[in-house]
């Protein structure tokens, strides 16, 4: 927040914690994430990409006190992690199960049941309706 013309005003937390890096890729597209922070400035300056996560903001969801920051590299992202911690991987797989499947089996049976109920009901009323 700023006050007049210069005088700011910064509120951290007592209780640090370095950011951890992570490379994410969809595709052609890779982000460089840092997150789990407490100093709002902390990925800028424990980054080779300071200079890049300078230029995007740190946020924090409500009621969290750990910032998130992401940015876009040039490079693919082959450097996006702290050179002082070992590299991670961000691996996120959709596996299927089974209980999952047979609810939404019979959950679309249920649907297709309930709405062929009510088109008959609809043709019999009308055709009541239609009789003499």
């Amino acid at each position: 927040m700023y006050f007049g013309s210069g005088t700011r005003l910064t509120i951290e937390t007592s209780t640090t914690s370095k950011p951890s890096f992570y490379t994410v890729k969809d595709g052609n597209t890779t982000a460089c994430l840092a997150t789990g922070f407490t100093n709002h400035k902390a990925a800028e300056d424990s980054s080779r990409y300071g200079a890049a996560f300078n230029q995007t903001e740190a946020v924090r969801p409500a009621g969290s006190p750990l910032y998130s920051q992401v940015f876009f590299p040039d490079d693919n992202g082959d450097l996006c992690e702290d050179p002082d911690s070992p590299q991670k991987k961000s691996e996120d797989t959709l596996e299927s199960d089974a209980t999952v499947n047979v609810a939404a089996l019979i959950t679309l049976g249920l649907r297709v049941i309930f709405i062929k109920t009510v088109v008959f009901n609809v043709l019999m009323t009308l055709r009541l309706w239609i009789s003499p």
